[in-house]
């Protein structure tokens, strides 16, 4: 858990687009992959303890414990790697592409937990995170009133990744 953090906050690089293949193939067939071989891992253990527990509520609270803490792990561990692994494909994939240049109209600015600029792409709610200093002097302004530049490069499957952005009044 400390290394996806580590990975989420200091190395990931942001991008932008969305694209069904990626939640299919990055996220739910490795994090399902995972609950599967921790399942057959721990065969013996889940056997032991539903045979011991009687009783269709505490099976069910079994279940649904086993299943979470599963995900869990899985997405830790399988879900990390697989992360990880599309994000220096794409990052090779974009070095091969032009850089970009897209304006945008800005939806909203968010100040609080994670600073960002929200936009919509591709019909799309999209974000870039951006560090408070930059996004605090736009407290009191109205987000309809300004437009976000980015340039990106493309990668795989519709994904940009961001080099920079600018933000201008219209």
């Amino acid at each position: 858990m400390i290394f996806g953090a580590g990975y989420y906050y200091l190395i990931e690089p942001q991008t932008i687009g969305h694209d069904t293949r990626y939640n299919m193939y990055i996220f739910w067939l490795p994090t399902i992959i995972g609950v599967l071989a921790l399942a057959i891992y721990r065969r013996r253990f889940l056997t032991n303890q539903f045979s011991i527990n009687k009783g269709a509520v505490l099976w069910t609270a079994m279940i649904l414990l086993y299943l979470v803490e599963g995900f869990m792990v899985s997405y830790l561990s399988f879900g990390q790697v697989s992360k990880i692994s599309w994000d220096i494909l794409n990052e090779r994939v974009c070095r091969e592409n032009k850089t970009e240049t897209f304006t945008f109209d800005v939806t909203e600015f968010n100040r609080w937990r994670s600073p960002s600029v929200n936009f919509r792409f591709n019909g799309k709610l999209e974000r870039i995170y951006l560090p408070y200093s930059a996004i605090k002097e736009y407290k009191d302004e109205d987000p309809k009133d300004y437009e976000l530049t980015l340039e990106v490069n493309k990668g795989i499957w519709n994904f940009y990744k961001l080099k920079s952005w600018e933000l201008t009044r219209k």
